[in-house]
């Protein structure tokens, strides 16, 4: 997903585990944990235009890399909160702001190698849009009411109507599918392959 999505998504996270006296600092290091995943965009060749496409949604996205994004991440924020937060919270508000950067990414139709290095395969749902503002909107509202109240209510509640949201999503995808499939049928079409992928909202 975009960006910003990514972003609220590990500042909702953060936030969701934060103590009244961590909000802010919680959702700066969420958010820069929920980013971090598309650093990979920056890894490029002059030799090879390509290589910017193999490793974009490559490793960064593994959930075996979670951990080791987490701790890199707390290491390059900890000096800037070393007065303010413990090391272990740093880690954690890192590690539960990274924590869904590849399954958010593999639910769009681009997909990510989720299982790096089990398998070089990529996987896409396809339940969500790249850009889906109604989504973005509802963990924006949720981080920023959470920010202002400094309570972590709003932030999970944020993310549960998310999840719920993709679960949806997934729900349309398997309707249109079995919709598809049986109107092929009726018509005496042979389906090899069909592909649905979701639009705005």
């Amino acid at each position: 997903m975009d960006l910003l999505t990514q972003g609220l998504i590990g500042s909702g996270i953060a936030l969701s585990i934060a103590r009244p006296d961590e909000t802010r600092k919680a959702a700066l290091i969420g958010l820069l944990a929920g980013i971090s995943a598309d650093m990979d965009f920056f890894i490029q060749s002059n030799n090879d235009p390509l290589l910017q496409l193999e490793y974009h949604r490559h490793f960064t996205h593994s959930i075996f890399f979670i951990p080791i994004a987490a701790l890199l991440i707390s290491f390059i924020v900890w000096p800037f909160f070393r007065n303010h937060l413990r090391w272990s919270r740093i880690f954690l508000f890192s590690l539960g702001g990274y924590l869904l950067s590849g399954f958010i990414d593999a639910c769009t139709s681009y997909g990510t190698r989720l299982l790096w290095p089990l398998t070089e395969a990529r996987f896409s749902f396809n339940i969500i849009s790249i850009i889906d503002p109604a989504f973005t909107l509802l963990l924006l509202l949720g981080v920023g009411i959470g920010i202002k109240t400094q309570k972590n209510a709003m932030p999970r509640l944020a993310l549960v109507i998310a999840a719920g949201y993709l679960v949806l999503g997934a729900w349309q995808k398997s309707e249109i599918q079995q919709l598809t499939a049986s109107y092929a049928r009726q018509q005496g079409h042979q389906v090899e392959r069909l592909l649905v992928k979701p639009t705005l909202a």
